[in-house]
């Protein structure tokens, strides 16, 4: 992912070479959405995700469809994780820690970790296409241990994308500023980031959108099955319908990332066009779009609970599950509590 130039650092030093008033209106746009906007997103994320992960370690959940949602669950959350002191301190100190932090954890383990997501979101997808046209196939071959390699495979291969990250800014140790390496003015980084946003925005965008569009049709097709032969939710085998909920829960993930890959890559375009010289007046746009994508990116990473609580009828069984054993936990403790006040009372009074 393009993620230093999401940062809203670099977009208050774009803003400073548009004109006066429209950079001003840029910079409290972006103050909205850094001060306010993006960590209320954020807190609810880490809740949310938080809150699946521990869902999702169910013993009930422990297919190979719930692998993919659990390594999903903990890479945006870490990605939530240290996003937020970056909204919160990082992004307006002068201090040189924070700074040193911007630079070399915040946007390389983001860049990092949002790739990841994108990546696992296009595995998940292509495991359920392969569900839904060869079922008795994909049952062999898509296991959990399979899965759990796919997964380590994108990640190795996300770290090996946002390597060049690292090198990208460095800090002057008088000015205590932001300075773009050598490395970042060259030809060879304008083309490896033209290379990352063909490998984490395009493909992923044309994938996850031309699936997306086979497996509701699928669905679609099979509810009109089963109205058609007049099955019943009781007559329709568990397995069947737990495949057809996952596929649900599946195309509404994917509608989300659509919608967070969708304007970031085409800021990114704009952005490439200013870089080659082709416009300045695009400037103001990008600015906006900047901001706004950053916004959908933690919007994406923070909303899959409310997906899988919505959509996934075994997810919010088990989340059930859990919740009925604490409060029978809390109860019976209050209970026993009060067994051992009303026995010392009985006995003092009996003395």
């Amino acid at each position: 992912m393009h993620f230093p130039n999401n940062t809203f650092s670099e977009i208050n030093r774009t803003a400073g070479r548009i004109e006066a008033n429209e950079g001003h209106l840029a910079e409290i746009f972006g103050t909205i959405c850094t001060k306010y906007v993006a960590p209320s997103i954020c807190v609810f994320g880490i809740i949310g995700n938080s809150f699946s992960l521990v869902v999702l370690m169910r013993k009930s959940l422990k297919q190979s469809p719930y692998i993919n949602l659990k390594a999903l669950t903990i890479v945006n959350l870490l990605a939530l994780l240290v996003s937020f002191p970056y909204m919160i301190r990082g992004e307006n100190s002068t201090e040189y820690a924070w700074r040193w932090y911007n630079i070399y954890i915040f946007i390389p383990f983001v860049s990092l970790l949002t790739a990841t997501s994108i990546w696992i979101v296009v595995l998940l997808t292509v495991e359920r296409f392969l569900y839904v046209k060869y079922p008795l196939r994909a049952r062999g071959q898509c296991g959990r241990r399979g899965t759990i390699i796919r997964i380590l495979s994108i990640l190795f291969v996300a770290l090996l994308m946002s390597l060049h990250k690292f090198f990208q800014y460095e800090l002057d140790p008088i000015k205590g500023k932001y300075v773009e390496t050598a490395f970042k003015q060259s030809l060879m980084s304008f083309i490896i980031e033209i290379a990352l946003m063909v490998i984490i925005h395009f493909i992923p965008l044309i994938v996850l959108a031309v699936i997306n569009i086979v497996l509701v049709r699928t669905v679609r097709q099979a509810r009109n099955r089963r109205l058609m032969l007049n099955l019943r939710n009781n007559q329709e085998g568990g397995w069947q319908k737990d495949e057809r909920r996952f596929t649900v829960t599946l195309a509404s993930i994917v509608i989300l990332n659509i919608c967070f890959i969708g304007p970031t890559t085409v800021t990114d375009i704009l952005h490439l066009s200013v870089l080659g010289g082709h416009s300045e007046n695009l400037m103001t746009t990008i600015v906006f779009m900047r901001h706004i994508s950053n916004v959908l990116l933690w919007f994406c990473l923070s909303f899959n609970f409310v997906l899988y609580c919505t959509f996934n009828k075994r997810f919010f069984k088990a989340m059930k599950e859990i919740l009925q054993f604490h409060r029978f936990r809390r109860n019976r403790f209050q209970s026993v509590k009060s067994s051992e006040m009303t026995f010392l009372r009985s006995t003092n009074f009996d003395s």
